[in-house]
């Protein structure tokens, strides 16, 4: 009886915990491992400090549709955080780089030793194609599923 009045116990701090935590999105690629975005912002702002030498993001909805932009298009990229669900938002940018519900940005940095980072995360995907709109250029991307 004792030690199912302790596992309803530590249930009840696990839920509590996962309430209270703050859900930040997760940047990956070569960059330094772990790194999390906690605040809301243009994307080419959030990466002057987290990756100033970034040269590509590819921004992942949880649907597994991605777009793959280049550096000159971060500052067209406002970030944003709705209760628990991140977001890319963007006028000038073609529409694949509006994804809802964003679960990553994968980050690819020139200057860093460890490139096979991006590369690795880029071979998760499927090129579907690519698209412009006011001189921008995205790239439409589709996560592969157990192929």
């Amino acid at each position: 009886m004792a030690g199912m009045v302790r596992r309803v116990l530590f249930f009840i701090f696990v839920l509590l915990i996962a309430a209270c935590s703050q859900h930040n999105l997760a940047l990956t690629g070569n960059i330094e491992n772990g790194a999390e975005l906690s605040s809301e912002g243009r994307l080419d702002e959030i990466l002057s400090d987290l990756a100033p030498s970034a040269k590509y993001a590819l921004l992942i909805g949880s649907d597994g549709t991605a777009a793959l932009i280049t550096s000159c298009s971060f500052s067209e990229v406002y970030i944003q955080k709705i209760e628990n669900e991140w977001s890319s938002k963007t006028e000038n940018l073609p529409a694949v780089c509006n994804i809802r519900n964003l679960k990553e940005i994968c980050i690819y940095t020139k200057t860093s030793s460890n490139n096979n980072h991006f590369s690795d995360r880029m071979n998760d995907f499927i090129f579907l194609g690519q698209s412009s709109k006011n001189g921008y250029y995205a790239r439409k991307y589709k996560e592969r599923t157990g192929e």
